[in-house]
């Protein structure tokens, strides 16, 4: 029995040894599943902080500016997952690396009236996710494409009313505001009822200096 022992203790080491580092693959795909639900859901309400939980600081950060952008242009991203497949994952240092095919479906929606802005679009990636532990949780810290993306519509040019992204109302409501009844440009005519001036008397205008 006593022989045995080390036998056993080198077992259970070099069992311990062939364990993969990093999150199993349940773990893996549970994440990503989760993330892309609640990235749906951020981008349609405009807040990046429905999926602060599921994210490391390095990926919140540019949340918050991707969701930021469309906020500033009046929209909000309509984006539905149509097909989510796992080509491969792999662990390195602690780290998961998940490799996924994508399609999905997209509109922008003007925000307030949800009336679709632009074109529609249906598009396809492989992306992969670098997945670490963070604070004792498992979060997505980094994605890229792996491939060129095959999109669906072309990118229109982002107009940006420099005064509505500041909070301030565009310019044609404040003229209206400032200048209610009136045409821009011409001034208001006269009421009906006004007085016309009195002619100058004869000595003032000797007294005034004036050359008639």
């Amino acid at each position: 029995m006593r022989r045995s022992f080390p036998v056993v203790a080198a077992a259970l080491l070099a069992l311990g040894a062939c364990r993969p580092s990093g999150p199993s693959d349940e773990e893996s795909r549970a994440l990503v599943k989760a993330y892309l639900e609640k990235l749906v859901q951020a981008y349609r309400a405009s807040d990046e902080e429905l999926v602060d939980r599921l994210v490391t600081e390095n990926e919140a950060r540019k949340l918050v500016g991707l969701i930021g952008v469309k906020r500033d242009t009046g929209v909000v991203l309509d984006a539905e997952l149509l097909e989510l497949g796992f080509v491969r994952i792999e662990r390195r240092d602690g780290a998961a690396y998940v490799d996924t095919r994508e399609r999905w479906h997209y509109r922008d929606r003007a925000i307030g009236s949800g009336a679709q802005v632009g074109e529609e679009s249906t598009d396809e990636y492989q992306v992969r996710y670098r997945l670490v532990r963070d604070g004792g949780a498992l979060k997505v810290d980094q994605l890229e494409f792996v491939g060129e993306p095959k999109v669906g519509r072309r990118p229109a040019p982002i107009v940006l009313d420099q005064r509505t992204a500041h909070g301030l109302p565009p310019k044609e409501e404040e003229e209206k505001a400032a200048a209610p009844g009136k045409e821009a440009g011409k001034a208001a005519p006269p009421p009906a009822d006004a007085k016309k001036p009195a002619a100058p008397d004869a000595r003032a205008k000797g007294a005034s200096g004036g050359a008639w």
